[in-house]
């Protein structure tokens, strides 16, 4: 057991390290080349996403209740999607002021006039998942099945899978130059 979490351990540091860009480039902006944007890839990775999730914490740890399963893996994922756009919005950490400005959750998502490589998925939104999703598909799991213990690693695993799946996506049909 203890080489397979070691090996985990190697994968997920070396695509860590991976997902971060290497080169910088000062006072220069940003163009999309490619037609797509990451929001045009949205529904298929939400789609992808939600596939992966639910038939592996259904079936994997065993809950084997697909009409629990749904909606709690659906509302985590919408969860864990907005808090990096409404983070954002946050002006001084303060709501009021956020709502106040105009924030729109569109603008923020839709990178069309982007002058920078903004992608909707990136290593820090893996963080973001994990810390969102994890305790809410646990905690209205957990009772579901005989291994707790795997019912997380399989929500941490598919998370990490379906996060570095969207990283690949936008990578590769969503591309620009400096």
């Amino acid at each position: 057991m203890k080489g397979y979490k070691l090996f985990g351990i190697c994968v997920f540091t070396a695509l860590m390290i991976l997902s971060v860009p290497i080169t910088v480039y000062a006072n220069s902006s940003w163009r999309w080349i490619s037609e797509t944007r990451p929001l045009d890839m949205l529904p298929i990775v939400v789609v992808i996403t939600l596939v992966i999730e639910i038939i592996s914490i259904d079936f994997i740890p065993k809950v084997r209740n697909i009409k629990l399963v749904i909606p709690v893996v659906f509302i985590a994922n919408i969860l864990s999607f907005l808090v990096p756009y409404a983070w954002e919005g946050i002006d001084d950490k303060n709501v009021y002021s956020a709502v106040n400005s105009g924030f729109d959750l569109f603008t923020a998502v839709d990178y069309t006039s982007s002058r920078c490589p903004v992608y909707t998925v990136s290593a820090v939104y893996l963080f973001i998942t994990l810390i969102v999703e994890t305790p809410a598909v646990y905690l209205l799991l957990r009772n579901s099945v005989k291994s707790r213990r795997l019912l997380l690693g399989v929500i941490i695993g598919a998370n990490t899978v379906t996060t570095l799946i969207t990283i690949l996506i936008e990578n590769v049909f969503c591309y620009g130059q400096w």
